[in-house]
């Protein structure tokens, strides 16, 4: 007799095209190992970035094959500075839109949610009236609460919302241990809480020998220009390293640098504006073309989860400079130098450190831990314990 095979609803909170590629990744992956893995997507539109080609989008929800996997798709509208509405709007939306899903597919063994607001919630919402359990895992990057900044982003009216959430959910799968003791003080009663990996395509992101013979030591960042992300202090810290080591260079992949607020305050107290580059927003191919090129990355931010983009640096060899926003899982002696957040002077410190250094890092065992910790393999057997 054939074994049923487990059926796998995937309720991200965010999804393609604004964000969420870690939840088709993770899908595909499951798919891969033979569960039916389908994904429940209400995408928010938010009007105050208003474009044209939002107009075009459908007003109604359908069924989308995309990447290989069923994606049943909605976009919901976000009207402007009415935060708490929209988003208990969006989940009453999700749960109408999960009603629609089991008239087609039936209802799924799990439901998979990602992060707590607010796809944690509708599944929360979901579970109350049809009894599915759920897990949820949380991504989100100030969790690991490790700074003033990230203390300041959690509203009290918040706070029933993440209870909910949180309290009656059936597992929670952290991607990060240091998130753990901020989502314990939302529960009301005991849930398993157990860090579960991201996914990485290892086989794109692979480890690549370099070969610079050059005097010139290339240092690489993949993150747009946000708050969180640390540019207030990697940039003058890289900046004052360059008098100490006309040697160093630094590629900066991501979007918002030309914004008035980057411009206008860090950029033009750089005095050596020549050793930056700024890709823009780039492809994968593109994204892993400029790691392939660098000998050291390097990890300012002042709030992550388990950052992706540092994986992939790692998954190529990368050896690399890093706050200590990073899991310990991930950043270890044999792969980086880690430094307090939010310091601009251990940050110049660790730069010249890994200027001098960075030859010595072992690039290939770097990739091997690196891949060990998230390549697919490893994700669906640690999920699959869960489901």
């Amino acid at each position: 007799m054939n074994e049923k095979k487990l059926h796998i609803l995937q309720l991200p909170s965010i999804y393609i095209p604004h964000g969420g590629q870690f939840v088709r990744n993770q899908a595909q992956a499951l798919q891969e190992k033979g569960l039916i893995v389908n994904v429940l997507a209400n995408v928010g539109i938010n009007l105050r970035g208003f474009r044209k080609k939002y107009f075009t989008l459908p007003y109604f929800s359908y069924i989308s094959k995309e990447d290989g996997l069923e994606v049943y798709r909605l976009f919901t509208r976000i009207i402007p500075k009415l935060v708490k509405w929209n988003h208990i709007i969006w989940a009453k939306r999700t749960v109408r839109l999960f009603e629609k899903y089991i008239k087609k597919y039936g209802k799924p063994d799990i439901i998979h949610a990602h992060f707590a607001l607010w796809g944690g919630y509708a599944a929360f919402l979901i579970k109350q009236k049809y009894g599915i359990p759920y897990i949820i895992t949380e991504h989100f990057s100030i969790m690991s609460n490790l700074c003033e900044y990230s203390r300041n982003k959690f509203k009290n009216w918040e706070t029933p919302y993440y209870s909910a959430a949180y309290s009656n959910a059936d597992f929670i799968t952290p991607v990060s241990k240091l998130q753990i003791p901020k989502i314990r003080t939302f529960l009301t009663k005991d849930v398993p809480i157990s860090p579960v990996t991201n996914v990485i395509n290892t086989d794109f992101f692979y480890y690549k020998e370099r070969k610079n013979d050059a005097e010139k030591i290339n240092f690489v960042t993949v993150n747009g220009f946000y708050f969180q992300k640390g540019y207030d202090i990697l940039i003058p810290a890289f900046d004052t390293a360059c008098k100490q080591n006309p040697n160093i260079e630094l590629t900066v992949v991501g979007e918002n640098f030309e914004k008035k607020e980057f411009q206008n305050t860090l950029w033009k107290k750089v005095k050596h504006k020549d050793k930056f580059h700024f890709t823009g927003e780039l492809t994968s191919d593109g994204v892993r073309n400029e790691l392939w090129k660098a000998d050291c990355y390097l990890m300012p931010s002042r709030a992550e989860g388990q950052p992706q983009a540092t994986l992939e640096a790692l998954c190529t060899g990368l050896p690399m400079v890093c706050t200590n926003v990073i899991p310990d899982s991930v950043a270890v002696k044999e792969n980086s130098i880690m430094i307090q957040m939010e310091n601009i002077e251990l940050m110049t410190e660790a730069i010249l450190k890994m200027s001098d250094t960075y030859k010595n890092y072992d690039n290939k065992s770097i990739s091997e831990h690196a891949v060990n910790i998230c390549c697919k393999d490893t994700f669906c057997k640690e999920i699959m314990k869960v489901y």
